[in-house]
């Protein structure tokens, strides 16, 4: 890790993330690279459920996480199970119960980031070093505890944050926000209006498998051409905090 992140030219950059990967979303996830592949390689990264509903990643899975790893140049830690335990309120309704991290206290939470963090180094090769709540809802997983478990940044709706509390505020284009669709298209028209007029955020297209099965899939393909016809290229967020790399290239 190094102590302050690598400056980004954000007029140039954008990128992009798939939420909710795991086995059961196998499809939905090939269908994804199918179509954002030709345009910008494998310069996205891949938030990963390592206990989707409770069912850990297996042997069995090991074909689909080597896919995985070979069409995503990146592995964050997506929760655990994803699903929020216990009494859900109405903001958790909304979510359609999946703000994971809201619903545990702080031992449960060390108990999830240790156990994800084994799973995904164990099936997948090494433990990520960046975290996305499902949902965005954090918790008690803050950046000073997750740490303890080698995990450097966080991503937010808004904002990239490190462990060493540095910022870089995010344009995040979010179909998947909700069971109602209504609430989905806001998601993308909130996205727009964060890109045009959050000229210091880096563009972010956050991706879910239900994308596809909403009909979103030809607008999210239009808002990445549209982004790389603009002069911008891909980056992964390796390059915020301690990253080897800064601009990934877009291959053939």
């Amino acid at each position: 890790m190094i102590d302050h992140p690598q400056q980004l030219d954000v007029s140039r950059s954008f990128c992009v993330m798939l939420h909710d990967v795991a086995p059961i979303y196998e499809s939905h996830v090939s269908t994804f690279t199918t179509a954002l592949a030709p345009l910008i390689g494998n310069a996205m990264s891949a938030a990963v459920v390592p206990c989707w509903a409770g069912v850990p990643l297996g042997e069995s899975d090991r074909p689909f996480l080597d896919r995985v790893q070979d069409e995503y140049a990146n592995i964050l830690l997506h929760g655990f199970e994803h699903f929020r335990p216990g009494t859900r309120g109405f903001r958790s309704k909304i979510a359609d119960g999946k703000d994971e991290m809201n619903g545990l206290d702080p031992a449960e939470t060390d108990r999830r980031l240790e156990a994800g963090q084994e799973i995904l180094e164990r099936w997948m090769g090494q433990p990520a070093t960046g975290f996305i709540a499902p949902t965005y809802q954090i918790g008690f997983a803050t950046p000073d505890r997750l740490a303890k478990f080698g995990i450097h940044y966080t991503v937010g709706y808004g904002n990239v944050v490190t462990s060493a509390g540095h910022r870089l505020p995010l344009a995040t284009w979010v179909w998947d926000v909700s069971p109602i669709r209504l609430l989905c298209r806001a998601g993308y028209r909130l996205g727009q209006i964060q890109y045009r007029f959050r000229k210091r955020a880096l563009p972010c297209v956050v991706l879910h498998p239900l994308d596809l099965e909403r009909g979103f899939l030809p607008q999210i393909v239009k808002t990445v051409e549209r982004l790389l016809l603009a002069g911008r290229e891909p980056v992964m967020l390796e390059s915020l905090g301690y990253g080897t790399s800064g601009v990934a290239s877009k291959q053939a």
